[in-house]
């Protein structure tokens, strides 16, 4: 390892808290999650844990942060370097999110379950984190309004509507995911959900998925149930 990159390596024991924290708010909420909960899961002290922050409310500022890295940026950087057009970018959303909830359960448990208990009034570190709500919103209703003007999605309601549906059956989706994993295989509810999803967009009522350019990391269905 190189001396730029010790210095860059984030310590062992802020790892390990943001991943606790990560997991505590997913499962239980962030009002619910306490420190001690969160040195526990750890496995460290509370002096450590305020080595690295001075709050509960600072390490949901980092959460968030993982939130945005992790998740947004990677979401917006991959479905961006499929192909050009809005069809091959509105079906790589789905794809993009059904492989993130296989390998990222515990972010995507703290991504949902924030975003049912948090109110944006709350303080900055909140107002945060819907930022990043926010800026995943955004981005959806502009690929939304790109298949509008290339007329593959329906214009009769506002691009705004149909992105809030889309999320709205997305975070469902992910409870009836891990609620009744035991009932399906979790590739054959991904692609039900996509199918019918992209359905409802289409102008001609049946949404064709062009062959899709793959991105860097390459995507993939998810094999399993989240846990």
């Amino acid at each position: 390892m190189s001396e730029i990159e010790a210095e860059n390596k984030e310590p062992e024991s802020r790892i390990r808290i943001l991943e606790a924290a990560t997991r505590l708010f997913g499962r239980k909420g962030y009002h619910a999650s306490t420190i001690e909960n969160i040195t526990h899961a750890a496995g460290i002290s509370r002096g450590a844990l305020y080595w690295h922050f001075k709050s509960k409310s600072e390490v949901l500022a980092a959460v968030v942060e993982r939130l945005q890295r992790e998740y947004l940026d990677r979401f917006i950087e991959e479905t961006m370097q499929v192909g050009p057009s809005a069809a091959e970018r509105l079906s790589h959303i789905f794809r993009f999110n059904a492989r993130f909830a296989v390998e990222n359960v515990d972010l995507v448990h703290c991504l949902r379950t924030l975003s049912l208990e948090l109110s944006p009034s709350e303080d900055d570190h909140v107002e945060a984190f819907f930022s990043v709500l926010s800026r995943q919103r955004e981005f959806i209703v502009s690929l939304i309004n790109d298949g509008q003007n290339e007329g593959v999605v329906r214009d009769d309601i506002d691009a705004n509507m149909l992105a809030a549906v889309i999320l709205a059956v997305h975070d469902g989706i992910l409870h009836q995911w891990t609620a009744f994993r035991s009932l399906w295989k979790g590739k054959d509810l991904a692609q039900a959900f996509r199918q019918v999803t992209l359905d409802g967009l289409a102008r001609t009522g049946r949404f064709a998925s062009p062959p899709q350019s793959q991105p860097t990391s390459g995507t993939t269905e998810p094999t399993e149930s989240v846990d």
